[in-house]
């Protein structure tokens, strides 16, 4: 009996041990930083002052309003979209907001972007939240929902993996490794910032939206890549200078239309399939705050349809 348990323990033992060197040689998939998604080495994230700027940290949010016409069945529709940034400390045990600062945690910059569209009798709910370390830029975390009366669909990217859950034939329920070095699409109001006063690259590669509720392909694409200022850019707030970002790729262009002044806050957005974002309003406000009766008189008048 004795002999059984020390050949058992040795070969507990010896199991342990093969583990532990398994364990300290595999690669991260999720790569330095967390996701690893936003930090394909020779892709420079552009200029870091906007994301480094004292107004962060002045204890508010940049909260944006736009009106929008939104592309759908063959259709424009009119609707309203919100992109909130807001710097966040972040728990990288849980990969969540932290109540309080951590010794082992960081800052980093959230959008959230929220899509309200009616088409026909039924609407359209739409969310992405798209998470960046505010010290590099790289991407940590993307969480998105799509809900209307057909029903939902949902998305998670952390720690280097993507889960999407869809009520689509032939999508379903899947898992797969996010591609290191693309940039989420939902997340571009938040990175292109970068590229206002920076050198932008020639091309980028982009994981497309998932805050649209249907997820054909789950993989990246190449995107070409320009940049130009814009005298005027129209907004509710009057004519303000502005930076054009283009992305040209096979699904399509992207122009998103930045302010020159720091931080560069999205002025316009518009896609070839139609679709356009026009900023209605913008400040930055505690908005958590503002959860009382009569605080929703915040909001702009809806332009007549």
């Amino acid at each position: 009996m004795k002999i059984f348990l020390k050949s058992l323990a040795a070969l507990l033992f010896l199991a342990l041990a093969v583990w532990a060197i398994r364990s300290d040689t595999l690669p991260d998939r999720a790569g330095a930083g967390g996701a690893g998604a936003a930090s394909l080495p020779g892709r420079s994230t552009g200029d870091a002052a906007w994301r480094t700027a004292p107004v962060w940290d002045d204890g508010r949010a940049e909260y944006c309003a736009y009106d929008v016409t939104w592309a759908r069945y063959g259709h424009l529709f009119a609707g309203s979209a919100l992109l909130v940034v807001v710097k966040e400390p972040w728990a990288p045990d849980l990969d969540v907001k932290a109540d309080t600062p951590r010794p082992d945690g960081f800052e980093v910059l959230k959008l959230n972007h929220i899509r309200d569209v009616r088409t026909g009798i039924y609407t359209y709910h739409q969310m992405a939240s798209v998470f960046a370390r505010r010290d590099d830029g790289t991407l940590r975390k993307i969480n998105a929902a799509s809900t209307e009366a057909c029903g939902v669909s949902t998305a998670l990217m952390t720690r280097g993996r993507l889960e999407t859950h869809s009520y689509f034939d032939g999508q379903g329920d899947r898992a797969t490794d996010y591609p290191a070095g693309a940039l989420p699409e939902d997340g571009l109001p938040l990175f292109l910032r970068g590229y206002v006063t920076g050198a932008a690259p020639e091309t980028l590669s982009l994981f497309p939206s998932l805050m649209h509720g249907a997820f054909p392909k789950l993989e990246p694409a190449p995107w070409r890549v320009e940049k130009r200022s814009l005298p005027a850019v129209e907004t509710a707030a009057g004519p303000l200078p502005g930076v054009e970002i283009r992305l040209t790729g096979a699904a399509g262009v992207l122009a998103y239309t930045f302010a020159v002044e720091s931080p560069h806050r999205l002025l316009r957005f518009e896609r070839s399939d139609g679709t356009v974002y026009r900023m209605a309003k913008c400040e930055r406000i505690p908005y958590w705050a503002q959860h009382n009766p009569g605080d929703e008189s915040w909001w702009p008048a809806r332009p007549a349809s």
